[in-house]
Order: structure tokens, then C-alpha cells, then sequence
């Protein structure tokens, strides 16, 4: 059988009671952190005022989009779309250990809007977000790395399936229409690793818009439309046309013994993911060791050939964009202020020669030792030679957040905190932490209600 059925059967036969309880109680997390990231985008990133002023003119509707203007409604593709975009703005949304895409950005918002439109109950919307992520990262670490490899984001691309594996799951599609809805999707997923590079802004709209567009194949799905169910492992299918061949049986091993979702670590920096070991090495150098940026002669990072390609070139920065994908900076910014923070991505920190002195000492190239193990570990190897001839070395693999080094619960509470401090009221955010800790029993209504302010 085909990819697009063996999947589409599972989706539509799985339900709440078939999930083990320590895989539900990873989707609340995943979808707190989430909803952490989408604040933190929609307020941090410069240009969602605009974005949903250009969208206005496409159509609104009745499903409400997050943040400072609580009557911005969309019709529930477009505001999902506009809610994954934010989430994914400004780098904090999570992601797969090793498959270079981001499941979250993209799931947890189409979850909470389509389970808005359609009276989902709290148990179908946690459901929803498991096989999402289920069917992103089935996707991605099947390809991985020839995705990347040939100029595919993955994120866009696969998240495009698991949008409509969410939204058919909510609008409770069989398994027939399952199958035709992810072919469907298959035909519309598409995004380029060419956004990292330049115009780094679209990138997000390039991810936020795999929503619209795997809830719109999930709508076609559902009014009966034939899809190509082929569509992945055909003779021309995704599969062959953007990675390699791949065998469904392969692919879809044990699919619903084990999840993936526990494969996900959480970010703590906004920065590109393949920017973050070298970042986090830096700054544990620096608190080690109490390190001065001043007294610093030169850094040199030892890193895989991806991350050296998306962020091992730019020292300095121009753009919020490039802010994100600048080893460089980040170090610079991690060791002048031992952290990497949202303010960090605007142009008044970017900008400042405090930084940018520190950015110009960092030498960044190809390290074979941690090329080797890439991309089942994604590392980097630091130096820091100091002017008074002393050498600081580390290196970073398991970052933190990551299931090799794992945070607890109250870590990724304070992450939240930090994001919604000054935005929603400390009687929101409580309610958003009980909503989130107990959403069997909650209502996508209810807690989308929380996040405007």
C-alpha cells in the first residue's frame, strides 16, 4: 500500500484512548511552549502588524488571531496561518532532535483554530497534536538529510502534510478521505532553504502558510475530491522529486507503537537552531570561567557544513533575520550579556559596536570531527583564546532542552512567563498554565481567549 494510505488509516482510526498517557502529557507541554512562541513572535517580530494588514483585503472571518488587536479575525486557514507564522518569527518554536524541522509552529496553531471552529473537545485537540507531529517528523527523518540537501525547508514541506493530517483529524475524516487529503497535501507542500539565506523574513510566512494550506486540502478531502495518493512514493512522487526513494513500510514502522513527539527539544535562545550549540558552548565558557569579551583575542568554532552554510558566514548583522543566523553575533551577545534574548534580535542591540567587536573575533568553519556525526547529533567545538594566551574549549551536542539533556516542567513554565510578561495580565497567564496542564477537560475557545492583549 501507499504511503498516503497506510497513514491516512492510522490518522482516522486513532483516537485519545489509543495514546499512552506520558505521550498526552508531552503534547501539553509542546502545546504550551508553543503558545509561548507565538506570543513572543507576534510581539517581537516587526512585521505582523503588517502582515495582517496585507491579509485583510483576502478575506475575514470569524476565527480570532492572537495578540495587541483582538478583533483581527480571519476566516480559520488564514488565522492559523497568521498564528504559525508568528510562532515561528522569531526562532523559539520547537523542533525534531535531528531532522531539521519544526512540527509545533505549525501544529499547535492549526489544533487551537480549527478546534475553535469546529467545538473540538480538549481530548480530540491533544489527539490532533500528536499525529500531527506524528506525521511531520514520520516525514522529515525519512528524508533527512537529502531534504535539506537538495534546497527543501522542511518545515514547509512537511508541515504542510501535518496541518491537514490535524485539521482531517478534527473534522473527523475517514480513513479514505485521510488518504486523499495528505496526497492532496503532498501536491501543495513547498518551501526553499533559499529563505535562510536572503529575505529571511519570508521564512516564517513560508512556514506559517503550510497551514493554510494543509487546512484547505483537509476541506477538499472532506467535500470528496479525489487526491493523489501516490503522491509521496510514486515514480514521480515527493519522495523521488525532493529527497530520495522511500519505502512506506520503512517510513511508517511501528506507527502507533512508538511516537515521535518525544524526539522534540525545546528552544531557549531565538536564534536558528544549527547557531545554538555554538552558542550554548560559548556561554557556558563564559559563566565557567568568568570570561570578559574584552580580554578575549579570538574565538573559533568548529561546526557541521549546514550550520556553517545557514549561520557561519554573517558577523554582521543588517537585518532581524540575520541576527537569527549569526553564530557570530549570537556568541557575542551570549557572552556580553550571558543570554541570548528577544531584544537581541532588534536593531539597537544588532547594530551596537559592543557586539560587533566581539561577532568580528569569531572564526567559524567545517570541524570533520563534528561533521561525522551530523545529522543524528547537530554540534559545534569552541575555542576561546584569550590575550593573555589562555585557551577555553568545549563542546555541544546535547543542547539544553534537548531530549539528551532534558528541562522539567517549571523550566518551560518560566520560558513562558518570560514570554508573556508585559502582554498578558499575571491572571491570564495562570489561566493559560491551568488551561494548558488540564486540557482534556478544556476548550480551544477558552484559551484563545486569553492570548489578546
Amino acid at each position: 500500500m501507499s504511503y498516503a494510505i497506510i497513514l491516512g488509516d492510522f490518522l482516522a482510526r486513532t483516537n485519545y484512548e489509543d495514546i499512552p498517557a506520558d505521550i498526552i502529557a508531552t503534547a501539553k507541554e509542546r502545546l504550551l511552549d508553543t503558545i509561548g512562541a507565538m506570543i513572543a513572535g507576534r510581539a517581537g517580530w516587526a512585521y505582523g502588524d503588517a502582515l495582517i494588514e496585507a491579509l485583510k483585503p483576502l478575506g475575514t472571518g470569524g476565527s480570532r488571531v492572537l495578540g495587541p488587536d483582538g478583533e483581527s479575525r480571519f476566516p480559520a486557514a488564514r488565522a492559523a496561518m497568521l498564528d504559525a507564522t508568528f510562532a515561528h518569527a522569531i526562532e523559539l518554536d520547537d523542533g525534531h532532535t535531528f531532522a531539521g524541522v519544526h512540527a509545533g509552529a505549525v501544529v499547535v496553531p492549526t489544533a487551537l483554530v480549527m478546534g475553535e471552529e469546529l467545538h473540538s473537545s480538549g481530548k480530540e485537540i491533544l489527539t490532533a497534536i500528536v499525529l500531527g507531529y506524528e506525521t511531520v517528523y514520520r516525514m522529515a527523518v525519512a528524508q533527512s538529510p537529502e531534504l535539506i540537501d537538495h534546497g527543501f525547508h522542511p518545515s514547509a514541506t512537511c508541515d504542510t502534510v501535518g496541518a491537514m493530517a490535524v485539521a482531517g483529524k478534527l473534522m473527523k475524516l475517514d480513513a479514505r478521505e485521510m488518504a486523499n487529503g495528505l496526497g492532496m497535501s503532498a501536491l501543495q507542500a513547498s518551501g526553499l532553504m533559499e529563505a535562510t539565506v536572503t529575505g529571511q523574513q519570508s521564512k516564517c510566512v513560508m512556514v506559517g502558510s503550510a497551514a493554510f494550506n494543509g487546512i484547505t486540502c483537509a476541506y477538499i478531502a472532506r467535500a470528496g475530491l479525489e487526491g493523489c495518493t501516490s503522491a509521496f512514493d510514486g515514480k514521480t512522487g515527493l519522495f523521488q522529486a525532493m529527497s530520495k526513494p522511500i519505502a512506506a513500510e520503512e517510513a511508517l514502522k511501528d506507527l502507533g507503537k512508538v511516537y515521535s513527539i518525544g524526539n522534540t527539544y525545546n528552544k531557549f535562545y531565538p536564534t536558528c537552531r544549527h547557531a545554538q550549540p555554538a552558542i550554548e558552548a560559548a556561554l557556558d565558557l563564559a559563566q565557567e570561567h568568568g570570561i570578559d569579551s574584552d580580554e578575549v583575542d579570538r574565538i573559533e568554532v568548529g561546526t557541521h557544513r549546514v550550520a556553517y552554510e545557514l549561520t557561519g558566514r554573517i558577523l554582521e548583522p543588517r537585518t532581524p533575520g540575520e541576527a537569527k543566523f549569526s553564530i557570530a553575533y549570537g556568541i557575542a551577545a551570549a557572552m556580553a550579556d550571558r543570554g541570548v534574548a528577544v531584544r537581541h534580535l532588534t536593531a539597537p542591540y544588532y547594530t551596537d559596536e559592543k557586539y560587533l567587536k566581539v561577532a568580528r573575533k569569531v572564526t567559524t568553519r567545517i570541524d570533520e570531527r563534528v561533521a561525522a556525526q551530523y545529522p543524528k547529533r547537530r554540534g559545534a567545538a569552541v575555542d576561546i583564546h584569550m590575550k593573555d594566551g589562555r585557551v577555553f574549549s568545549a563542546d555541544c551536542f546535547d543542547l539544553k532542552g534537548s531530549p539528551q539533556n532534558p528541562v522539567g516542567y517549571d523550566d518551560l513554565v518560566k520560558k513562558f512567563r518570560t514570554a508573556a510578561v508585559g502582554l498578558l495580565a499575571e491572571e491570564a497567564v495562570q489561566k493559560v498554565l491551568d488551561l494548558c496542564g488540564s486540557f482534556e477537560a478544556a476548550e480551544a475557545g477558552e484559551l484563545l481567549a486569553l492570548l489578546n492583549w
